[in-house]
């Protein structure tokens, strides 16, 4: 008798490993389209976890997916937080990367884009469409912040948010004024 039982046992094993594997795997293959868009449903990635290069505006950006629609490429920022929210930030990187893959592929690229945020707590992907900044509005910032690394600007402004100025590598720069909005020494 404890021969069948282990072969039951055995058997029972078996089956829900079966049923586990099978429901999971329709989820492996739907990952990359989880969370995107309707519009992006079904839409051939044209690039995915690529660097490109702006030489004549010296940009570089590693976009994660860019996606070929009728209208061109589409781009879409994939991000973990705990928030469900998109930040200016991301504004900017997707901005950098319309311009970087324009003028290294040559290809038109939406004024629009994506940014896809799952959440780190329940895996839940929310897109949300944002408009992309226009490259002098990029070089404009760019220029800005070579002149504060070269130490052009005396007294940077800080950022909007104060997480950012927390986490800057140039915030001795903007001590005074990180203290002044925060109420510590940075």
């Amino acid at each position: 008798m404890g021969d069948e039982l282990a072969a039951f046992i055995a058997l029972i094993l078996f089956i829900a490993s079966a049923v586990l594997f099978a429901r999971l795997r329709p989820r492996a293959r739907a990952g990359d389209e989880q969370g995107l868009p309707v519009e992006l449903r079904g839409a051939q990635i044209a690039f995915a976890e690529v660097t490109f290069r702006s030489h004549r505006r010296r940009l570089v950006a590693r976009l994660d997916r860019a996606y070929r629609t009728s209208d061109g490429l589409q781009l879409v920022e994939l991000k973990t937080r705990v928030r469900d929210a998109v930040y200016m930030s991301d504004v900017i990187e997707l901005s950098v990367q319309r311009i970087a893959v324009e003028d290294e592929a040559g290809e038109q690229v939406s004024g629009e884009a994506w940014v896809v945020v799952e959440n780190s707590q329940s895996g839940a992907r929310r897109p949300h469409k944002v408009r992309l900044l226009g490259i002098g509005e990029i070089m404009a910032m760019s220029e800005r912040y070579s002149d504060v690394v070269r130490g052009k600007v005396v007294r940077p402004n800080p950022s909007r948010s104060l997480s950012q100025c927390a986490q800057c590598a140039h915030k001795e720069r903007c001590a005074a004024t990180f203290r002044d909005r925060t109420g510590t020494d940075s």
